[in-house]
């Protein structure tokens, strides 16, 4: 293959999915910095890549269908395609661009296994973003073993200067920022003890909390604020505003610390280079989603039940969900603590 190579990356959804897919544009660069690597992804998370060192255009699937995009394929005369989604739309689109195919490899049964035997005599793979990188190597017809970065995201200017003046207009004083993401797609990765971790961290008005999530998740992050209750530094809400997902990553970035679930909004926190504490429940390490950056930690328990399910569920199927339930705020809050300079 050329030195200048023209790479489409295939990754449609979910948002963290999308954003463990700029290691695979990352892993290109490194090793063909001439390449041109286009990613295509659905048009709602499209505005977060625009701009992105790693990427030279993000193609987004607009809701009309397929046509658009595999003529745009097509057009750009590819010499390689990386299929990161393995969906029935991704392969149409793969089957149709003109240029040879590689898919990533899912580990889709090995996870099955894990929910089904809890763990019993099955290998770890390798984190999905590695995967990722592995699978646009060997795109290249380059050795899939070579080093793949961690997955990367840089703040749109525009935005930045906005979290800025909004930061200003919420009354924000400069005092530490941590960015709290109650939110996930499933019930049982959420903390129930979240309330009591925060209150005691902003208790004695050193801290400010940033609380994050999505327009849907307004009712989410009301029931959360009632659960403070009075704080002396009054929480920021930013639900509606970061519906941007640039505006997410550009509020995030303005934090000291990232809390959160094993959700999106973990992985768009460890790309900005966020140090991070995360929550894992009814998912776990070897699914591969897991933060692998130096200033990651995550907090868990070590139980016979995990993993119960591939990505989460409504409700725990044994009717406790001491996975969460049980993780006590103490520890998680000491830890928070010390990493945010408040110990």
């Amino acid at each position: 293959m050329t030195e200048d190579p023209k790479v489409l990356l295939l990754r449609f959804s979910s948002l963290g999915d999308v954003v463990l897919a700029t290691a695979a544009a990352r892993a290109v660069k490194e090793q063909r910095p001439r390449a041109k690597v286009f990613l295509a992804t659905k048009a709602a998370f499209a505005p977060l890549l625009e701009g992105q060192p790693d990427l030279d255009a993000v193609w987004p699937l607009e809701p009309e269908g397929l046509g658009a995009l595999v003529w745009r394929a097509r057009a750009q005369r590819l010499d390689a395609v990386v299929d990161l989604h393995s969906s029935l739309r991704s392969r149409a689109v793969s089957a149709l661009a003109g240029a040879p195919v590689t898919r990533w490899e899912s580990a889709a049964l090995n996870r099955r296994l894990r929910v089904r035997f809890k763990e019993r005599g099955l290998a770890e793979p390798a984190p999905v973003y590695q995967r990722y990188g592995q699978a646009a190597l060997k795109a290249l017809g380059l050795r899939p073993d070579l080093p793949v970065p961690l997955p990367r995201l840089a703040v749109e200017p525009a935005a930045a200067a906005w979290a800025a003046a909004w930061l200003q207009a919420q009354g924000w004083g400069g005092e530490p920022l941590l960015a709290v993401s109650p939110g996930a797609a499933w019930a049982t990765k959420r903390w129930p003890h979240l309330a009591a971790c925060l209150r005691d961290l902003a208790k004695d008005g050193k801290l400010r909390l940033l609380l994050l999530g999505s327009r849907a998740e307004g009712p989410l992050l009301e029931a959360l604020c009632a659960d403070l209750g009075a704080l002396p530094l009054p929480p920021l809400r930013a639900d509606a505003e970061t519906s941007d997902l640039r505006r997410l990553a550009a509020l995030m970035a303005r934090c000291r610390h990232f809390l959160g679930h094993d959700s999106g909004p973990m992985h768009v926190a460890e790309a900005l280079g966020l140090p991070l504490t995360a929550l894992f429940g009814p998912t776990v390490r070897a699914f591969g989603f897991y933060p692998q950056s130096a200033g990651a930690a995550v907090f868990e328990r070590d139980l016979g039940c995990r993993p119960c399910h591939l990505h989460g569920g409504d409700r725990c199927p044994l009717g406790h969900h001491d996975c969460l339930a049980g993780l006590r705020p103490e520890p998680v809050s000491a830890h928070l603590r010390q990493a945010l300079g408040l110990a």
